[in-house]
């Protein structure tokens, strides 16, 4: 015999994590081809990135370890590395248009929570 506490609704799917920031995924969830594998990516994630994007965050995290905003809780945290990156740019002279091809910048960005497209933009602004 089952018992009515035995048969309790899950409200939520807390053990369920994204794929990219690790964040509990609720119920609007996407189950992606990402990579050669599949993985659950959360409503905000789809929102923020493209396709190809997600791909890339997720092969570099597997790769380096961390998930996108790991270490960063908060706007201040995120900007400052962001300055960081942009004041080593600058010291190097190095070229903002190769950003794709610095696999160490772009994947210490994502662990702050620095989305592609904040970077490049970030970069222009803050060197240019």
């Amino acid at each position: 015999m089952i018992t009515p506490e035995l048969v309790r609704e899950k409200k939520s799917l807390s053990f369920v994590k994204c794929s990219i920031c690790h964040r509990n995924a609720n119920s609007h969830i996407k189950i992606k081809e990402i990579g050669r594998s599949f993985g659950i990516v959360c409503n905000k994630c789809l929102r923020l990135f493209t396709d190809k994007e997600i791909d890339l965050m997720h092969n570099m995290c597997i790769a380096f370890g961390g998930y996108f905003s790991k270490l960063s809780n908060s706007e201040e945290v995120t900007y400052s590395k962001l300055k960081e990156i942009a004041d080593e740019y600058k010291y190097r002279d190095k070229d903002i248009e190769n950003i794709e091809n610095d696999i160490k910048t772009l994947h210490s960005a994502f662990l702050y929570g620095i989305t592609p497209q904040q970077l490049v933009k970030g970069l222009k602004l803050l060197i240019g």
